[in-house]
């Protein structure tokens, strides 16, 4: 079976899966258009902006920016991993779109750049890889799903989402804070904002664009707006009361295992085993009775950086993090997730937490290479896979979130969603803080 065939038969695959009920989300080992690694020895899969590793994936149609990966195996001996990408619409299905109508050159290709780890208990090797590059490049906005694989991309090891935006509109007029509904004041926070269209034009607004809104990158939560509120020629209005709402949620807690020689705060022990490095966590509060504490963080990300070595690339080391949350009695109709740019911004089987009877407290482990490390707690019901904040972190309207803001048009006759608009809200953090 040829590259193509392969790419076709993929598609079809991910279509047919995404009918599925949710219930089966966790229980298929099926290819997700979404961040998810699918073999447990691949780990700490970073995918970001080119010497920007603390920002979006996401870079402009046509420039030379690119988007750096990186990742760790675990398993010995060297691989010869490959990569493809399918295009996706706003609601991320596969699209419409032919292979060779979106990419350029070949339709895969091998990441042939890795590294040994040196000096870590814990042994991997590091891969990486710069795109769009000269085998493969992409000629069409949007969204993007990266697929890593050996043999068959139908057998993924992970995979990844990333955008490609062409600066169409102008996103202006943005206003976030505190919900104007009086029912949500204290919980929720608003988004709103207007697109001017410039001179592109848009024949049907309420038909032809989806605008989808993200809090500190989350997409479990993310909202969909089909419609603008008012429509004029020059301006389309967004300025909702309840349509652009989010629960507000709360400061995110850390994890800091920069240096495994000492324990930085919230760490209660650093223990070494006969299989690592095990880092116990101390036992992590309910805050949603706590008053609100502004404690800076970095929005759900991650940084990966040792302190006790020179490279932190392949001298980081690994170690199991365990986590803890005392509570009286186990949820009757739903499950605990660690969630953040550690767990791909959505809920993992792996980050599930489990309830310890004896000790009377849910627990959970990550193995997590040395860094900074944002997470929250959350709760999704067995049948969703959405986070709610409100039961253990809360909600408090005065909590420092960031928002992305994305515009989508299919015009008419077309069989694809652009991505014509990008908003990012927040100061740029500075890897140098952490």
């Amino acid at each position: 079976m040829n590259k193509v065939s392969h790419l076709i038969l993929l598609l079809f695959i991910i279509s047919s899966a995404l009918a599925q009920d949710n219930i089966s989300f966790y229980s298929q080992r099926v290819l997700r258009t979404q961040n998810k690694i699918y073999n447990p020895d691949i780990k700490t899969v970073l995918l970001y902006p080119s010497g920007f590793p603390l920002e979006m994936p996401v870079i402009p149609l046509n420039s030379d920016k690119t988007l750096y990966l990186q990742f760790d195996d675990l398993e010995e001996g060297i691989k010869a991993y490959q990569y493809t990408f399918i295009h996706c619409n706003a609601s991320w299905e596969p699209s419409e779109l032919r292979v060779n109508e979106y990419m350029e050159g070949f339709n895969s290709d091998e990441i042939r750049d890795y590294k040994f780890s040196f000096n870590t208990t814990t042994s991997y090797i590091h891969y990486s890889l710069t795109f769009p590059n000269d085998r493969i490049r992409l000629n069409k906005s949007g969204n993007y799903i990266l697929v890593v694989y050996l043999e068959t991309p139908s057998q993924p090891q992970f995979t990844m989402r990333f955008m490609i935006y062409e600066p169409r509109v102008i996103i202006q007029n943005v206003k976030i804070g505190r919900a104007h509904l009086p029912a949500y004041m204290n919980t929720k926070q608003e988004v709103d904002f207007a697109i001017r269209p410039v001179k592109y034009h848009i024949a049907v607004p309420d038909r032809d664009l989806t605008v989808i809104i993200l809090q500190n990158w989350r997409w479990d939560n993310a909202l969909t707006i089909k419609q603008p509120r008012n429509i004029t020629p020059e301006l389309l209005d967004y300025d909702y009361e309840e349509e652009n709402l989010f629960d507000a949620g709360n400061q995110y807690r850390s994890v800091d295992i920069k240096s495994l020689r000492y324990r930085s705060e919230y760490i209660a022990d650093i223990i070494y085993l006969a299989d690592g490095y095990h880092v116990m966590m101390r036992p992590d509060p309910i805050k949603s009775s706590k008053p609100f504490v502004n404690d800076p963080d970095l929005n759900g990300r991650m940084y990966i950086k040792t302190e006790d070595m020179e490279y932190s690339e392949t001298e980081a080391d690994y170690a199991m993090v365990h986590f803890s949350l005392p509570l009286n009695y186990p949820l009757a109709n739903g499950s605990i997730f660690i969630l953040g740019s550690l767990t791909g911004n959505t809920l993992q089987p792996e980050a599930k937490m489990t309830y310890n009877y004896e000790s009377m407290r849910y627990e959970g482990q990550l193995l997590l290479k040395q860094g900074y490390y944002n997470y929250l707690y959350v709760v999704a019901n067995n049948d969703s896979d959405v986070g709610d904040t409100s039961f253990i972190e809360g909600n408090f309207w005065e909590t420092d979130n960031e928002y992305t803001i994305l515009v989508y048009h299919r015009e008419p006759g077309e069989i694809y969603d652009k991505l014509i608009g990008l908003y990012q809200s927040g100061n740029e953090i500075s890897t140098k803080q952490w």
